[in-house]
């Protein structure tokens, strides 16, 4: 009885979106590159290969996903990809993505997720994380198609528990073979009943150990000609600015900060906010060698920023949850980060091996700076990140693996 209200909600949540359209541009974008999706669907080349569908919510989920398409990509055999965004954030960026055919997921409602799969007849569906979307979920396993979940990362002993759990676990259990990041996770799933899961691993961590040899030609020329920065500050937040700001004014850093949201009112109020002399990274090129802050106004190009820097801030840990660690960590960056960590594995392990810290007030950044400013410190830190990284390296071809296998024998 549950799911005819889910279906009203998100019937409701699509007319919200739609009515904030007109004065808000992410909802705008939304519609608009959904607007016409079923005569889309004719654009999308005739099935004559294998075919994989895979959705993602945002950038940060293609990431995870971008390894195993690029295995299955160098397989032997011809694989096509669809590759499905949720956010638009994520759409824009790797619209254009070439080892896959790029279209925004329709609304999650019945007689679109029937459309959907039937006209671009998969053989086996990928989802990323924790992306559950019972319309897709019951059109698959109505047409017998399989699904898998990789990198899936749930805190044990809240998801589980809930009074609504019940249809979300049925939900769970429509897939195919669900693949873990913690092994820790594995005995608590199979206790509550589960036994199409396994634990390969995040395979963020992949795709991340890719970064430093892509470095050189992602690298934006302006910033190759500077010397490192003090600090490099990644998808901050308001709260995670004002420690930073702060910190920057106390110990005359030379930093280079990329807010998460980087749109031009809100880049502005950045550069306002710091009351030093600062320069948008597109303005770079006009601003004398001597300028210390440096703001980034642009997307996609944080995960090699990084490299850029002596150390590494990651934000977002005054609000809902730090981002992504692993992007410094394999640049053999020490990393700091805000309290709200607990539910990202690695910088947990990080904290354990204490090659990274988390900080509550101005002071404990600017101690963990100067912590950091120690070169030998420094250095023990980056050599754990990466050594971590290395030694849980390896699920995208788990993932792959279990794909190639998994396609139905008629489609082969």
């Amino acid at each position: 009885m549950v799911w005819p209200f889910y279906f009203l909600l998100i019937y409701l949540m699509t007319a919200g979106i739609k009515l904030s359209s007109l004065w808000n541009a992410k909802s705008k974008q939304w519609v608009t590159g959904r607007k016409n999706w079923k005569k889309d669907l004719k654009s999308i080349p005739p099935k004559k290969n294998l075919r994989i569908w895979f959705h993602v919510s945002s950038l940060g989920e293609f990431e995870q996903a971008r390894p195993v398409i690029e295995k299955l990509k160098a397989h032997q055999e011809p694989i096509d990809i669809i590759l499905t965004f949720f956010s638009p954030s994520g759409y824009l960026i790797r619209s254009g993505y070439p080892l896959a055919t790029v279209r925004y997921l329709p609304a999650d409602l019945p007689g679109n997720a029937a459309k959907w799969v039937e006209c671009i007849q998969p053989d086996i569906a990928v989802f990323v994380k924790y992306d559950l979307w019972p319309g897709y979920l019951k059109a698959l396993e109505k047409r017998k198609i399989p699904s898998v979940l990789i990198s899936a990362h749930w805190t044990p002993g809240g998801f589980l528990n809930s009074r609504n759990i019940p249809p979300t676990r049925s939900l769970l259990r429509k897939f195919s073979q669900i693949f873990l990041q913690q092994e820790n996770h594995l005995a608590y799933f199979r206790s509550k009943g589960f036994e199409n899961l396994s634990v390969a691993g995040d395979t963020r961590i992949d795709r991340c150990l890719e970064l430093p040899a892509e470095t050189e030609a992602r690298l934006p020329s302006k910033l190759k000609e500077l010397e490192p920065f003090d600090l490099v500050a990644g998808s901050t937040w308001a709260p995670d600015e004002k420690l930073i700001i702060e910190a920057t004014k106390t110990l005359n850093l030379r930093i280079l900060i990329a807010p998460h949201d980087v749109s031009p009112a809100n880049v502005e109020r950045l550069i306002h906010s710091i009351q030093l002399p600062a320069v948008k990274l597109s303005e770079l090129s006009e601003a004398p060698h001597t300028t210390r802050i440096v703001v980034v106004d642009s997307i996609g190009l944080l995960s090699v920023l990084y490299a850029k820097g002596k150390i590494a801030f990651v934000g977002g840990g005054f609000g809902a949850g730090i981002h992504n660690t692993l992007e410094p960590m394999a640049h053999n960056k020490p990393v700091i980060f805000g309290p709200a960590y607990s539910k990202f594995p690695e910088a947990v392990e990080m904290l354990r091996l204490k090659a990274a810290r988390s900080v509550n007030s101005t002071q404990e950044l600017i101690d963990s700076i100067e912590f950091y400013k120690d070169f030998a410190h420094a250095e023990a830190a980056g050599k754990t990140a990466n050594d971590y990284m290395v030694r849980n390296a390896g699920a995208s071809a788990k993932v792959t693996k279990y794909l190639l296998e998994s396609i139905p024998y008629s489609a082969k």
